[in-house]
């Protein structure tokens, strides 16, 4: 009797271990998908990544899909990274460049692939293996046309945040300064956010120096504050704000030359899709997303005084 009650406690306990490994993961594969942080694009990136799946035949409830958010904090990406490393996800998808790379380094050597998204420069994923992705990257010319026609000049002096956190943002600044160079009097003043704490005395210094707008680049720190820090101090000097995508502009921003981040999240949906269908992340190329339509606000662009020209095409976006 006893030996039997031995065996049916085993048993038992057998069976309640089985149950609760069905319960944790009931035997599915997980999807990661890491988001640096929450604003417009970046939200529009995930939508973008489960409607790209779908699309591509993927239904993402075969699937333990783990979505986490790092609220624009790198170190906490890296522990993110590092828990769907350890659970051996079938693929981690991440937004922004903080979230990739962190995603890249636990993965390495560890049998996970990865895809990126919305990663203005590619070229800091290009030392990885078993990585994929799709990139965003700015038109600035087509940002400046955009510029000087709703600012009605070209000898404009323009202010420009950027976070030391995102790899890509220097190589913006530069490039925007390049795009610059073809306009007489057109001066590019930047400054660096060590600390989003920081933003409203940086938005202060730039208005001291007397820019007579900003613009955004593709820096999810500094777009992150954009409701909160930046076009309270903005408006209230009247002084306009180009933003780097449609839903910044939906927000505040007087106008911008926008990728559609709907867009930029399916490319990467579908490369995920592609790997959980059998093929490697290394065979699946980049794909990079550049081309901008126009948008204008003009209840924004009304209260701060701005034309809406002729000389551009542009959709309007204000409710």
């Amino acid at each position: 009797m006893k030996k039997m009650m031995k065996i049916a406690a085993f048993l038992l306990t057998l069976a309640l271990i089985c149950v609760s490994f069905a319960g944790c993961g009931n035997g599915k594969k997980t999807i990661g998908i890491i988001q640096f942080g929450s604003h417009a694009s970046l939200n529009n990136c995930y939508e973008g990544i489960m409607a790209g799946l779908k699309e591509a035949g993927i239904n993402p409830d075969d699937y333990n899909v783990e979505y986490v958010n790092s609220n624009f904090d790198a170190s906490v990406s890296q522990t993110q990274a590092n828990n769907l490393v350890n659970k051996q996800a079938a693929v981690i998808i991440a937004i922004a460049t903080p979230s990739a790379v962190a995603a890249a380094n636990a993965a390495a050597d560890q049998g996970v692939p990865v895809v990126y998204c919305a990663i203005t420069d590619a070229t800091v994923m290009e030392n990885y293996e078993n990585v994929t992705g799709s990139s965003d990257i700015p038109n600035f010319d087509k940002q400046l046309e955009v510029v000087t026609a709703f600012m009605g000049k070209k000898d404009l002096k323009i202010g420009v945040l950027y976070s030391t956190e995102e790899s890509s943002s220097p190589i913006q600044v530069a490039n925007l300064k390049f795009a610059a160079q073809k306009y007489d009097g057109m001066e590019i003043l930047d400054s660096a956010v060590a600390d989003i704490n920081t933003i409203d005395t940086k938005v202060n210094d730039l208005i001291a120096k007397g820019v007579d707008c900003f613009v955004n680049l593709l820096d999810n720190t500094v777009v992150g504050k954009l409701e909160t820090n930046i076009l309270p101090i903005t408006n209230d000097k009247k002084i306009p704000v180009f933003g780097s995508e449609i839903e910044q502009v939906k927000v505040g921003c007087a106008a911008s030359a926008s990728i559609e981040y709907m867009n930029v999240g399916k490319k990467a949906g579908e490369a995920a899709a592609k790997i959980l269908s059998g093929t490697a992340a290394g065979d699946i190329p980049v794909a990079t997303v550049t081309d901008p339509d126009n948008y204008y606000n003009s209840q924004v662009c009304q209260t701060l005084g701005l034309t809406v020209p002729t000389t551009v095409t542009a959709t309007d976006v204000a409710k």
